[in-house]
């Protein structure tokens, strides 16, 4: 099995903001979610492997969340950035478009992105794209992310369960190595 180089490598906190939780929009997201992206910081920290928070700032007036200023805009305690990490803001749902986060990953030699936070199928999935597109070699971590339960065109509930996991079906078809925690600490 091959190893990432940590120098190389940075780990992308994507959206782990209060407002998920006070929100509950539209469920509160599942509760090993952070304890799984705290590990995983820390696991990356002991490596030397960068960490990068991406924080969404609305731009949209009328938003009851993700209000600049706001608690609910905050990064959770539970996984709050060190001085040394970076701290990259964007305002639509991928994190690379008009925020400057691909010229500092290149400036600093990063080439594999670890994809953690909220939510799958929207900011972690179009991040992903982003980075692909962009020339990066991705690693979605399946338990470090998370959604919601959706509604169909039919108005049947579908599960976050499945939403998570075609998700990860989608992605591994091209865009990233979808991995467990457990399975990408054995690749640093």
């Amino acid at each position: 099995m091959f190893k990432l180089i940590p120098e190389k490598t940075a780990l992308l906190v994507i959206d782990v903001q209060w407002d998920f939780w006070k929100y509950k929009l539209p469920q509160v997201p599942p509760p090993t979610l952070l304890t799984n992206i705290k590990d995983l910081i820390q696991n990356c920290r002991a490596k030397n492997v960068q960490i990068i928070y991406v924080k969404h700032i609305s731009h949209n007036q009328s938003s009851s969340f993700f209000r600049e200023g706001t608690e609910g805009a905050e990064i959770m305690e539970e996984i709050k950035p060190l001085p040394e990490d970076y701290i990259v803001t964007k305002h639509t749902p991928g994190a690379f478009f008009n925020s400057g986060l691909d010229e500092y990953l290149r400036k600093n030699g990063i080439e594999n992105l670890v994809i953690t936070g909220m939510q799958t199928d929207h900011c972690c999935d179009t991040t992903t794209r982003e980075a692909h597109a962009l020339g990066y070699r991705n690693y979605f971590i399946i338990d470090g992310t998370a959604t919601f339960d959706m509604t169909g065109k039919n108005g049947e509930r579908i599960p976050r369960e499945e939403v998570q996991r075609v998700e990860a079906a989608i992605l591994s078809n091209g865009f990233a190595t979808c991995l467990t925690k457990e399975e990408f600490e054995k690749l640093l």
